[in-house]
């Protein structure tokens, strides 16, 4: 104990590392950043491949099984998903979770050699491969910009300067521009023309090459100088490209405006659109730098706009769709109120256990505990947000824990007639050692969390680390700023004012009454817990088991699907007309809608869908989080009903990333004809429950196709190649490129299109007319025939095996773990063909493998625990008691999820880890105090009571600080199951210290009752 004397005595030093202390707090607090959330790393990655005029299934073999042979290699690689769809390959690459933030770039790196090592394998057309690792990036801070009446060519210009106006922010990472259409040029040519001229597509691409082509003129040399000469007669205007000469093979000379009408347009179909409240927009999304501070950037960003808006021309609007630095901003006030709360409630407690200056000297403790905390959170580079300031409400109860044991201790020994520093002294050396190891092991209980490789770990991994900090200051300044304290501002009593006895009054004997009856009783005691464990256990099963919970925001989101094969126009018109209609609820603010894929990931546990043609996504925000609950509720019940043909799911935000269904039955084998069989069993078994809601295929409806069959006979007769069928083909919507137009750094397609012409069925496309240049020919006239078929749109594989889910949600007042037990059974016992195989995907793994990769590291952190346990009592009765006493806590917790209404799910969890380590705490207090009593020569019977008695007020403060600490985190959406589990776990499990402890004791040590 000679630090503990050093600081008694050098007065200076301590008063000034304790000034420093706060100093260095406070100047942390500024300092360090501030978010929403915890960040996260998303550990995967997509790698897009084009294979235009590709089928899905030659999309997969020829393209995405190619890449996935070479990606499989990688080491790292944890699975693979593919979804191929007709002209693109989208590879899901997810690698093993163990794999940490730091090592993700280096691996990224690694994905990128193996997918370009086999560019040149890829078929001819197909390509280049696009790895995209940074999709996971958030970009938190989202505008829309609208512009009444002006087109979406002048709405990107203007997005364009904003863009570069933002990237001048301090912290600003990056800036993306979501819902650009892309511009084309279209020539108009009719067939007829183009086979009375002689012209062929060649001949066009072949002078916008020549015409449009940058060519280095070179210069001419004076005296002195070197004169360059710029080549010209670049397209630079649409009537550069009107007065386009057009050579055929004839050698006939034709100007383009001549024989085709030119004119701006957009790539038709387009591949998103995005709109606000109803109005086309361009989203422009803003993320920060890692070690920037989003609340600051987000400010700086505003004021940015606000000054270029004022500059901006007549009609355009911009307008916050998600602002991260408000939500971040928003987030920390709250749980800064909540945590002055917790304060206070934790001092005045104390106050009204031990009176006002001696409540004052322990709640200092917790202020230095706090304030030493933000300065290593600072160090660490630990954001203030929602994670890390609940980590400290959370530990505000266990920060007194050791001053309360302390103090009390060195308050009891003066009492007892000590000099006050000789009291002091006693009461450290006395306690120390204990409170160390039931600190230690109070920290120990989070490490399976801490070293969970799964996303949720890397969620709460900052709780742990401020948790853990917390607490060690705590049992720091127990040991120095304590004693200090107690020496200059608590008096010694008087010889008169000393009690004869100590612990005595009518409560502590009623007491004394009630432990001996307990200790009598023992086996009954001991009996009636495990009764009421078992009872506890089977109750669980009433309980929900929500595995993360949702968050209390003034948003949420819809996710729509039309059938597959509709097109985006069809889409933005279902969309557009289920926006008008939330945006006519009296609690939205602000509806935004998102066509084609998914927005940037404003949020980080956003989901991303697309590019597909039947998707959209509604992002609604209304105008309270408590009207935003309430309507999606209501639309939960009612918007399928309204609109019944589309797909809708509508989404709380979460802390973990969504899935793309709550339930999913996942089939893999090599044809399929039979695992859309075996999908349709399931989805049977799915809509015979009715809690289900939604029984789908992954893969959607299958599609109507038509596939001209062409006939070399008869086109080779008219000089007409397959190749020129086609193109002819695609120029009749989509248009075949002939060239590009410069326009600044952008390079706008030209594109050839067919005019006069309308087909809408296979038999007016059977009397198109295909054209070779010489002559044309309906196409009718060059196939076998033209057919109908039908096809799946889309084509899912999983570890290179062929794979098809049967999707579904779970109905309003239900949970996934509630529908799963209830289909589970039925979908196993199904009967698999040779070479099948299945399981269950979607939140049904991803919670399997959470609680796994808790359950990886529970084994080390619980011998540890023993270790630390034996090590300290040297035998191994006392370690057995206090194991024996935390399984009793679920009893606790059971009536605290029942009577809260709670679900159970992954933060409960976490916060039964933590109480574990409060409880162990208290209990080797305790077992500690019976055997110094023990060791003094007073029989083991008085011991037991009369350490328990001893130890009952501050058991009883330390629990009760604690408990009301955690009151404000009751009415937190994401962490009131956590709160609930530890306020009702730990007034349970005072009493059992208090009572069954001494019980287990005496039943261990055959001690007799008196």
């Amino acid at each position: 104990m000679k630090l503990v004397k050093y600081f008694l005595q050098k007065k200076s030093v301590t008063i000034l590392l304790l000034l420093l202390v706060l100093g260095g707090g406070l100047f942390s607090y500024v300092k360090m950043g501030k978010l929403e959330d915890a960040p996260f790393t998303i550990k995967q990655a997509l790698v897009l491949t084009p294979y235009p005029g590709a089928s899905p299934s030659e999309v997969q073999s020829q393209v995405t099984d190619v890449l996935e042979e070479s990606i499989q290699s990688l080491g790292e690689l944890y699975y693979l998903k593919t979804e191929n769809r007709a002209g693109l390959s989208k590879i899901t690459v997810y690698v093993k979770k163990e794999i940490r933030a730091d090592e993700m770039q280096q691996l990224w790196d690694k994905l990128r050699r193996k997918v370009n090592d086999v560019q040149s394998k890829l078929p001819a057309g197909a390509g280049p491969s696009v790895v995209n690792d940074d999709f996971g990036d958030v970009l938190g801070v989202f505008y829309g910009l609208t512009g009444e009446g002006y087109s979406y060519r002048e709405l990107e210009d203007q997005a364009k300067l904003i863009k570069n106006e933002v990237l001048k922010v301090k912290d600003v990472a990056k800036v993306e521009i979501y819902g650009v259409q892309s511009p084309t040029i279209d020539v108009i040519l009719s067939p007829s023309v183009m086979a009375r001229s002689g012209i062929t597509t060649a001949d066009i691409s072949r002078a916008f090459e020549a015409q449009n082509r940058v060519v280095d003129a070179g210069g001419i040399d004076t005296e002195v100088n070197r004169i360059r000469i710029e080549s010209t007669g670049n397209f630079y205007s649409l009537d550069d490209i009107r007065n386009l000469t057009i050579v055929s093979r004839t050698g006939e000379h034709f100007r383009l405006a001549d024989i085709a009408e030119i004119k701006e347009s957009y790539q038709t179909p387009p591949s998103n659109k995005m709109r606000i409240d109803g109005k086309p927009a361009i989203g422009i999304a803003i993320s920060t730098v890692p070690t920037g501070n989003v609340v600051d950037m987000a400010d700086a960003v505003k004021v940015e706009i606000k000054q270029f808006s004022e500059t901006m021309p007549e009609g355009f609007e911009l307008q916050s769709i998600y602002d991260q630095g408000y939500e971040s901003a928003v987030a920390n006030k709250g749980f800064i109120l909540n945590l002055i709360v917790s304060v206070v409630t934790v001092v005045a407690i104390l106050l009204f256990f031990i009176g006002v200056k001696n409540g004052i000297l322990i709640g200092s403790g917790l202020v230095f505990s706090i304030f030493a905390t933000l300065i290593v959170m600072l160090v660490q580079g630990i954001a203030l947000q929602r994670m890390s300031l609940a980590a400290i409400i959370i530990a505000m109860g266990m920060l007194v824990d050791n001053a309360i044991v302390v103090s009390d201790s060195a308050l009891v020994n003066m009492q007892r007639g000590m000099r006050k520093r000789i009291a002091i002294l006693r009461a450290c050396s006395s306690t120390a050692l204990p409170l160390l190891a039931a600190t230690v092991i109070a920290i120990l209980t989070f490490l399976p969390i801490y070293y969970s490789p799964h996303i949720t770990g890397e969620l709460l991994s900052s709780l742990v680390v401020v948790i853990g900090v917390s607490l060690m200051f705590s049992w720091v300044f127990a040991l120095t700023q304590t004693p200090f304290f107690i020496q200059e501002f608590v008096r010694r009593p008087r010889p008169d004012e000393l009690k004869m006895a100590l612990f005595s009054g009518k409560y502590y004997d009623k007491f004394r009454s009630s432990l001996g009856w307990v200790i009598h009783h023992r086996y009954a005691t001991v009996g009636c817990m495990v009764i009421l464990l078992v009872l506890s256990a089977w109750s669980f099963k009433f309980i929900p088991k929500v595995f993360v919970p949702a968050l209390d925001k003034q948003y949420f989101t819809l996710d729509m699907w039309l059938p597959e094969g509709t097109q985006i126009e069809e889409t933005d018109k279902m969309a557009t007309e289920m926006a008008d209609f939330i945006r006519g609820q009296e609690e939205a603010e602000m509806v935004s809608t998102y066509i084609g894929r998914t927005p940037p990931r404003y949020y980080l546990s956003n989901v991303a869908f697309g590019p597909q043609s039947n998707y959209a996504q509604i992002l609604v925000k209304c105008k309270t989080s408590k009207l935003s609950r309430q309507l999606h509720t209501r639309l939960q019940d009612s918007i399928s009903i309204k609109y019944p043909e589309p797909l809708i799911k509508v989404n709380n935000f979460e802390l973990s990333p969504l899935t793309e269904a709550v339930i999913e039955a996942r089939f893999l084998g090599p044809d399929p004809a039979v695992l859309d069989s075996l999908v349709g069993q399931a989805i049977e078994v799915m809509r015979r429950n009715p809690k289900v809601a939604d029984a789908r295929n992954e893969w959607g409806n299958m599609a109507m196709v038509i596939r001209p069959v062409y006939d070399p006979v008869k086109a080779g007769a008219l000089g007409i190649t397959k190749a020129a069928m086609m193109e002819s083909v695609k120029s009749i919507n989509d248009g075949l490129p002939v060239g590009i137009y410069r326009d600044d750094e952008k390079k706008v397609p030209v594109l050839l299109k067919s005019g006069n012409v309308n087909i809408t069925d296979v038999h007016s496309l059977g009397d198109f007319s295909i054209w070779n240049g010489e002559r044309s020919a309906p196409l009718s006239q060059v196939t076998e025939r033209i057919e109908t078929t039908w096809e799946f749109p889309q084509i899912r594989t999983y570890n290179r095996q062929l794979s098809m889910a049967a999707m579904c949600g779970v109905k309003p007042g239900h949970t996934m773990s509630e529908v799963h037990g209830e289909i589970r059974e039925e979908i196993e016992k199904m009967q698999l063909p040779e070479g099948y195989t299945f399981f269950w995907d979607a939140q049904y793994k991803d919670q399997g493998e959470a609680m796994q990769a808790i359950a990886k590291y529970f084994p080390l952190a619980f011998l540890a625990l023993v270790l630390i346990l034996v090590a300290l009592f040297g035998n191994f009765r006392e370690p057995i008691i206090i194991i024996c006493i935390l399984p009793l806590s679920l009893i606790g917790i059971a009536v605290g999820m029942l009577l809260t209404g709670f679900d159970f799910g992954f933060f409960p969890i976490a916060g039964w880890l933590g109480l574990l380590g409060m409880i162990i705490k208290n209990v080797i207090v305790l077992i500690d105090e019976i055997n110094v009593q023990h060791r003094s020569g007073i029989d083991l019977y008085t011991s037991i009571v009369e350490a328990t008695v001893s130890r009952t007020r501050p058991v009883l403060m330390a629990a009760t600080t604690t408990i009301f600490g955690m009151v404000p985190l009751l009415f937190d959406v994401a962490f009131g199951g956590m709160a609930a589990t530890i306020i009702f776990g730990l007034t349970f499990a005072t009493g059992l210290t208090l009572f069954v402890t001494p019980a287990l004791y005496a039943m261990f040590y055959k001690v007799k009752g008196k």
